[in-house]
C-alpha cells in the first residue's frame, strides 16, 4: 500500500464558483413598461445524431456522446495552454516518474442514481477496463484504494502519457452498478451511470436513445435543466439529418463527438444559417492529411514527397466545403503546444514542385490513391488532389472502393497514397501522437528514425516546457522530412432551430469553465412558440 503524503496539485484552473446573481433592488413597474415574460421551455429536446449510443456496450465501450453526457473524467485538458484540469480528481500526485499516480477525489459527488462517487468506483472502473477494454488493457496494471477519497492507479509504463491519457473518452468513470454483478470487473455491462449531467433512461439500438437530466449533476453546478428528456435520433445519412431538421422532426443535429465522420455536410452550413438556423462551430485539432506509403517507392523519396507538399492548394481545397473549414498550413491548429513557437508552414508552390519531378526525372510517373466510397467529401479532396499533381506531372489513379476493399488494400499496404486524419477532438491530442506517430502502432501516419524518437520523448516528458521544445522538434522533422501533407483542419458543428436556447459558450464549456471540444447539451432548451 502507498503510504500518503502530501498532494502536489500538478495543474489547476481558476475554477471560478458558479454565479448564482446578487440580489438588486428593481425599480417599481410604472403602466408603461412591459415585464419581460420568463421563457417557457419544451419538455422533450429531440436531437438528431449519425452513429448508434452503443449503450449496451461493447469492444470500445458505449459510444462517445453518453461517454461525454452520462459519464465524466478525473481531469480534462485545456489544448490552449496544454494543461490538465481537475474534474472529479481534484489534486493528484505524481509518483515514479509517472509510473503510479494517486489521485483525491472531490467528496460529496454523487452518481445518477444517488449512489456516492468515492476511490472504490474509480478503482472498479480502472479494473474494468483492463479486463474489458483494449485501451486499458495496455495501460493499466491495477489500482490501489488509499483511503475513501483518495485511489493510487499504477500503470504498465512510467510515462506523462498516463496522465494525459485520464482526459481521454474511454477513460471515463463509471459506477460499479453499470455491472451485474455490482462491482464485478468480469460482470455484465447493463447500462451506464455516471456522474455526468445525463442519465440513461430508454434505449433502442440503432434507433433511438432517451435520457434525463442528473439531477445531482446539476444541483452540483447550481444550474435547472430546460428539458425533462433528451431524446436522440440515429439518422445515420447526412442529408437525411439536414431533412430531419428542416421538417421540425428534429430540433438539432450535431456532428460525431469523436470527430471526422457523420457531420452535417459543410457545404449546407452556411445556407443553413442564412435559414435562421444556429450553427455552433469550433475548430479542433483534427487535421486531414496525404498520409504516403512511405516504406516503398516512390514515396520512400523525401523529394518525392516535397512535390506533393508543394503542388497541393489548401486554398482550393476547403472552398469544397464552403470554406467552413480551414486550410491546414501547420500540422495542428495554432491553440496546440508549440506549433506557434515552430515557426513552420506548409506552402503551395506548383513551378517547385515541377521543378522537382523535372529534377528527379520523374514526369508522368503514375501513383495509385486509394479512398473509401463511404466518405464522399473526401473522394471530392482525392479528385482534386488528383488534379493538382497532373500539373507537375504525376498521374494519380484513383481507387474509390467499397469500404471492405478499401480496408483490404490499406492493411495490404497496396496503395500508393490515401487520405487520413492526424489529431482529434482536444483530448485526444496526445492519444492520436502516439496512434499516428509512434513507431509501436500499426496505423501509423509517418515515423522515422528521428520523429519516433521525438513522439517517444513527448509521450514521457512532464515538464510542461521541456515538453513543448520536444513537440516544436518534432513539428519541425516532420516538415523537413514531408512526413505527410496536411490539407485542412476539421471543425465540431451543432446546427440548432430558432427557438433552441443555447450559448456558444455552454456548448463548448462547462459551467464552471473547463473548455470543451464536444458540443454539449446539458443548457440547450426549446421555447415553447
Amino acid at each position: 500500500m502507498l503510504t500518503r503524503r502530501e498532494f502536489i496539485k500538478y495543474v489547476a484552473i481558476g475554477s471560478a464558483s458558479i454565479l448564482l446573481g446578487c440580489a438588486k433592488k428593481e425599480a417599481p413597474v410604472t403602466p408603461t413598461e412591459t415585464p419581460i415574460a420568463t421563457p417557457t421551455y419544451k419538455a422533450e429536446f429531440i436531437l438528431g445524431y449519425g452513429k448508434d449510443h452503443r449503450l449496451k456496450g461493447g469492444k470500445w465501450g458505449i459510444g462517445f456522446f453518453p461517454k461525454i453526457h452520462v459519464l465524466e473524467r478525473l481531469v480534462e485538458y485545456d489544448l490552449k495552454n496544454d494543461d490538465y484540469i481537475p474534474n472529479l480528481a481534484k489534486m493528484w500526485e505524481i509518483e515514479q516518474d509517472g509510473k503510479v499516480i494517486t489521485f483525491e477525489l472531490n467528496k460529496g459527488i454523487k452518481f445518477s442514481d444517488g449512489s456516492e462517487f468515492n476511490a472504490e468506483a474509480v478503482k472498479f472502473t480502472v479494473e474494468w477496463l483492463k479486463l474489458n477494454h483494449p485501451l486499458g488493457e495496455e495501460t493499466f496494471e491495477s489500482a490501489e484504494v488509499v483511503d475513501d477519497y483518495t485511489v493510487s492507479i499504477i500503470y504498465r509504463e512510467a510515462k506523462f502519457f498516463n496522465l494525459a491519457k485520464m482526459a481521454e473518452f474511454h477513460m471515463s468513470i463509471m459506477s460499479p452498478k453499470s455491472v451485474e454483478p455490482e462491482g464485478d470487473p468480469n460482470g455484465k455491462f447493463v447500462l451506464p451511470i455516471g456522474t455526468g449531467p445525463f442519465k440513461v433512461v430508454d434505449y433502442g439500438e440503432k434507433q433511438y436513445a432517451v435520457y434525463a437530466p442528473n439531477e445531482f449533476w446539476y444541483e452540483r453546478y447550481g444550474i435547472e435543466p430546460k428539458f425533462k428528456r433528451f431524446v436522440v435520433k440515429f439518422i445515420k445519412d447526412e442529408d437525411t439529418r439536414v431533412m430531419a431538421l428542416k421538417s421540425g422532426e428534429v430540433d438539432a443535429i450535431s456532428d460525431y463527438s469523436h470527430g471526422g465522420s457523420d457531420y452535417t455536410p459543410r457545404n449546407q452550413l452556411g445556407l443553413l444559417q442564412k435559414e435562421g438556423y444556429k450553427v455552433f462551430k469550433r475548430v479542433i485539432p483534427l487535421t486531414w492529411i496525404i498520409a504516403f506509403n512511405y516504406e516503398k517507392e516512390p514515396f520512400n523519396d523525401v523529394k518525392m514527397r516535397e512535390a506533393v507538399d508543394l503542388a497541393v492548394n489548401r486554398d482550393e481545397i476547403v472552398k469544397i466545403f464552403d470554406n467552413q473549414v480551414l486550410p491546414a498550413r501547420t500540422l495542428f491548429i495554432e491553440d496546440a503546444p508549440g506549433i506557434k513557437e515552430a515557426g513552420v508552414t506548409y506552402e503551395c508552390n506548383p513551378e517547385k514542385a515541377k521543378q522537382i519531378i523535372d529534377e528527379l526525372g520523374c514526369a508522368g510517373i503514375e501513383v495509385d490513391m486509394i479512398v473509401d466510397k463511404a466518405q464522399s467529401d473526401q473522394i471530392l479532396v482525392c479528385q482534386l488532389i488528383q488534379q493538382q499533381l497532373k500539373d507537375i506531372g504525376i498521374n494519380v489513379n484513383l481507387e474509390i472502393l467499397e469500404t471492405g476493399a478499401y480496408k483490404q488494400k490499406r492493411d495490404a499496404g497496396e496503395y500508393d497514397m490515401r487520405i487520413y486524419y492526424i489529431g482529434g477532438t482536444d483530448r485526444r491530442f496526445y492519444l492520436r501522437m502516439f496512434w499516428r506517430f509512434h513507431p509501436a502502432r500499426k496505423w501509423k501516419a509517418y515515423v522515422s528514425e528521428r520523429t519516433g524518437d521525438l513522439c517517444e520523448k513527448i509521450l514521457t516528458e512532464f515538464d510542461k516546457e521541456k515538453r513543448k521544445q520536444y513537440l516544436i522538434e518534432f513539428y519541425r522533422a516532420i516538415h523537413e522530412e514531408h512526413g505527410v501533407v496536411p490539407l485542412y483542419f476539421d471543425i465540431m458543428t451543432t446546427v440548432a432551430s430558432k427557438n433552441v436556447d443555447v450559448s456558444y459558450e455552454e456548448m463548448f464549456h462547462y459551467p464552471n469553465g473547463i473548455p470543451f471540444g464536444e458540443p454539449l447539451f446539458y443548457a440547450a432548451g426549446v421555447r415553447e412558440v
